[in-house]
């Protein structure tokens, strides 16, 4: 988790700036992100096939960042292009309690109730500070989805969870991720609140690395 600080060069290029909610972006508009400090490529390139174009959220459930980036997220959701893939991806560190958090998403997203749950879920932690710090309590929460807190249980001790969460160590480790909310753009790029300088900008900058060539 890392606090958003803007430098006097991202304060200036914010003076005016609009949010973009197409991808037909001028080369004039591509000329303008630097690398290393509008955005970053990963350690490993990863794959994204059969997509063409797309974007992960890196985030970690217990970060009030990722928490408060949500809005404007669900916002730049309901304006992208059809043609680029969305995914989340929790980040998983050296830390048990960032695996247990993805487990919680992967068991949701095994019994296909992630879309209703994520969003509820981030408000019940940070907006209604509810104690859900242990399976039973997180599984009983998640019945308000039509599953059962025994279903969710089975879930998130399930061979598939495992080998969902291995999976995201991996890809974790193979963006270079350093801190939450992330966001990896066509496998290739990363950006994150603090290279961009706010919420708004970090949506204009997503949408023109989805433009930019290799």
């Amino acid at each position: 988790m890392k606090q958003t600080k803007l430098t006097r060069r991202q304060a200036v290029r914010l003076t005016g700036a609009g949010l973009l909610s197409g991808l037909a972006f001028s080369k004039p508009a591509l000329a303008r992100l630097s690398p290393g400090i509008d955005y970053r490529e990963v350690r490993e390139i990863q794959s994204i096939t059969p997509h063409s174009k797309q974007v992960t959220e890196v985030f970690f459930y217990g970060c009030p960042h990722c928490y408060n980036l949500q809005e404007s997220l669900y916002n730049w959701l309901e304006t992208k292009p059809n043609h680029v893939n969305f995914e989340r991806m929790p980040a998983v560190l050296n830390n048990q309690s960032w695996i247990f958090m993805a487990r919680v998403y992967y068991a949701a997203d095994d019994l296909d109730i992630s879309e209703q749950s994520n969003r509820t879920f981030f408000d019940a932690l940070h907006r209604d500070r509810l104690p859900l710090t242990s399976l039973g309590t997180i599984a009983e929460f998640h019945s308000q989805f039509g599953v059962t807190s025994e279903q969710f249980i089975q879930s998130f001790n399930s061979f598939k969870v495992d080998q969902a969460v291995r999976r995201a160590q991996r890809r974790t480790q193979a963006y270079g991720i350093d801190g939450v909310p992330s966001l990896i753009i066509n496998g290739r790029y990363l950006t994150d609140l603090t290279l961009s300088g706010g919420h708004q900008p970090l949506w204009q900058n997503v949408n023109t690395l989805l433009n930019l060539e290799a």
